[in-house]
């Protein structure tokens, strides 16, 4: 098993826990009042979000434009892009899947910037409400930075003859 096949691997599987795994906590507060809020209930309990429930949450919650951006770009298509490199690992002669997976797949790194986005607004939630981060975004990133160092590796000795013609090994060694 050559090494971008070992990689892709661990990009599926890196995908799967970031997708499914905990992503964030969201922990209402209301200081100073934070008992008495609870007590009559306008405070709930902590929440945690992984990728696809967050997306759930949002579909179902009615926000249904960004629910789906955040489906396409954050579970379709880094799971389209792992296939499509675990094909073009397999057989090298498709060069033009390859190139092409490579020069998008930056755009799975959606959720990542989500979740930043949402940790750095959390900073001016009234009453010290807080988002933490927890260890799936990391799985999600690392599976998504995984697959762009597998979309820009050498699929290998595959003659010039029989690389699609936009296959340029030259640009994608590392």
């Amino acid at each position: 098993m050559s090494r971008l096949s070992l990689l892709n691997w661990a990009g599926h599987v890196l995908l799967g826990l970031g997708l499914f795994g905990p992503c964030m906590t969201v922990t209402p507060r209301m200081e100073p009042v934070q008992g008495l809020a609870k007590w009559l209930g306008l405070v709930g309990e902590p929440k945690t979000y992984s990728i696809v429930s967050g997306v759930r949450a949002l579909l179902d919650g009615g926000n249904v434009g960004i629910g789906l951006v955040l489906l396409f770009f954050s579970v379709l298509f880094p799971i389209a892009k792992l296939v499509a490199l675990r094909i073009c690992i397999a057989d090298a002669r498709l060069g033009r899947g390859h190139a092409l997976a490579a020069r998008y797949g930056k755009y799975s790194m959606v959720d990542v910037f989500v979740v930043a986005l949402l940790v750095v607004t959390s900073k001016s939630y009234p009453g010290g409400t807080t988002v933490d981060i927890e260890w799936g975004i990391f799985a999600f990133a690392a599976a998504a930075l995984l697959s762009m160092l597998v979309g820009a590796g050498d699929l290998g000795s595959v003659p010039p003859s029989q690389r699609h013609k936009s296959f340029d090994a030259k640009r994608l060694r590392w």
